[in-house]
């Protein structure tokens, strides 16, 4: 299911779904149930999606009518008409391409009473209430290995941090407001220089001779492509607008990688458009004097992340990708040269999963690369906490992946393995944005220690409660030897967060937290 011109944050990834083919079996003469029919429409395009993955009043409220959109069934109000209402479209660009690419059916692809039939059944079958997820979860507060302090001046960067990244060869920070600017720090803490601007920069990298930014344009989701890609040999070169190459009318772009994907010694890159309605997954081929030229890897919304690798061992760098919208999972893009990638879906989710982020690793020592999975994105209706929210790690088992764990963690957004404690497995670092704000607000920012055996003790910082924690980067910033943390904060409420809630970040006015590893 598709979301509407809501609020959209970086990465902020959503998970229902849609359904536009009939691939039912016409002329019988038995009239099918609304179970039957559920699994015949709503297995066209995605896992299906059984009644207990979500509570009565979601479904009613909600899903069960976005679902009917994409099969041509309209209800406006208490009425069902016979069209796409044009208020619930984009205005102007946005919404004349998605009219134009028929992402809703002219007609209707099932009856009304059909359709009755297959609401009933979830309505009569869904649960009143659904768990959270790590209700039972005990998080201790206080990290054995960290130290927790501001990293930044009080009222030197807003605590609406859209993207961070660290030039370890120059030992800077970069940050990116929300509909904002851009500060550049030192390791200290220490603001070097702002960029003033109202950009929408959601990721960006910057190492020695090398500044990249990606603007997916718009707070709201949209189908208008105004996003926009630019590379630059510095701060100081992005700043006076003296772009290496630049890339425009992206869809709402949220990630980008680069590696040689084709062997001729110049930097590709993969860009996940996430869009609206509209959307792909692309890769930019890298030509002389700046210039790029586009191969679509996967012509529909959604892509949220992209990793290049050999992941065959064949000597040719692959593309593995996260899918975060209507059928999510993970793909492999397979490098057959001559610029052509074949797709493989290595693992694939419920539509329901709120997908967020992977990291691509060898968690095990084995050599060969395993994803460590994250699924917590609530930000399609009015958040409800999901017994099935969390992290899971996925083993590689001959190119198939096989999962290992699972740690539940409401709303999680980000989750990376690194040895934090460096002795010898590795311990997992995770930040929710929808955490269990009433009665488990630890959520919000956990490091999961591994004791050796993947049985993993949960500890916060003392300011768990300081800000709405989004994202982090890891880096040596103290120069130790180990591995320290900063923590950004995007302090926008939303319909679950209390009043008590938000008054507590605007009193504490944290954007950036410095977590100080302390092993060494």
């Amino acid at each position: 299911m598709r979301k509407f011109l809501t609020i959209i944050l970086f990465f902020s990834i959503f998970c229902l779904s849609q359904c536009t083919e009939d691939n039912s079996t016409q002329g019988e003469d038995t009239p099918r149930t609304g179970e039957q029919l559920s699994k015949i429409y709503c297995t066209s395009c995605h896992m299906y999606p059984s009644p207990d993955l979500l509570d009565q009043k979601t479904w009613a409220d909600f899903v069960l009518i976005r679902m009917g959109n994409f099969l041509g069934i309209y209800q406006d109000g208490n009425k069902y008409v016979d069209k796409m209402p044009n208020k619930w479209l984009e205005p102007g660009k946005g919404g004349y391409r998605v009219k134009q690419a028929k992402i809703y059916p002219d007609k209707p692809v099932i009856s009304v009473e059909e359709w009755q039939k297959i609401a009933k059944f979830y309505l009569e079958n869904a649960p009143a209430t659904i768990s959270s997820a790590s209700a039972k979860t005990r998080i201790k507060i206080g990290i054995p290995f960290f130290k927790s302090k501001s990293f930044s001046q009080k009222k030197d960067i807003l605590p609406v941090v859209q993207a961070m990244t660290i030039d370890s060869e120059n030992k800077l920070v970069y940050a990116t407001e929300f509909q904002g600017g851009m500060y550049k720090f030192n390791y200290q803490g220490k603001a070097l220089e702002y960029l003033k601007g109202k950009s929408h920069i959601v990721d960006l990298k910057a190492e020695g001779n090398y500044f990249v930014t990606l603007d997916m344009a718009s707070r709201y989701a949209s189908d208008n492509p105004k996003g926009r890609f630019n590379i630059s040999k510095s701060f100081e070169n992005f700043r006076q607008k003296k772009y290496e190459a630049t890339l425009e009318e992206l869809m709402r772009p949220v990630n980008f990688t680069s590696g040689d994907l084709n062997g001729d010694e110049i930097e590709d890159y993969v860009i996940a458009e996430y869009g609206n309605l509209l959307g792909r997954l692309a890769w930019w081929e890298g030509k002389s004097g700046g210039k790029f030229k586009s191969h679509t890897l996967f012509p529909d919304d959604g892509a949220i992340k992209a990793e290049i690798e050999d992941l065959n061992g064949d000597g040719k760098n692959d593309i593995i990708a996260l899918q975060a919208n209507s059928d999510e999972g993970i793909d492999w893009y397979i490098n057959e040269g001559n610029n052509k990638f074949r797709r493989e879906r290595k693992l694939r989710f419920l539509p329901t999963n709120g997908s967020t982020h992977f990291q691509l690793l060898d968690f095990n020592g084995d050599d060969k690369k395993d994803i460590l999975y994250s699924n917590g994105d609530n930000g399609d209706y009015p958040p409800i906490l999901k017994p099935y929210h969390g992290i899971h790690l996925f083993l590689n088992k001959n190119d198939n992946y096989e999962e290992s764990f699972f740690i539940p963690l409401n709303g999680v957004y980000q989750a990376e393995a690194v040895d934090f404690d460096q002795d010898g497995d590795l311990d997992v670092a995770a930040v929710s944005f929808h955490p269990d704000f009433q009665n488990h607000p630890q959520e919000a920012f956990v490091i999961f220690i591994n004791d050796g055996e993947n049985n993993f003790s949960a500890h916060t910082i003392p300011q768990f409660a300081a800000g709405r924690w989004m994202r982090f980067v890891t880096a040596d910033l103290d120069g130790d030897k180990d591995i320290d943390i900063l923590l950004s904060a995007m302090n926008i409420k939303t319909p679950e967060v209390p009043r008590m809630v938000s008054d507590k970040w605007a009193a504490a006015d944290n954007a950036i937290v410095f977590l100080e590893n302390t092993t060494k």
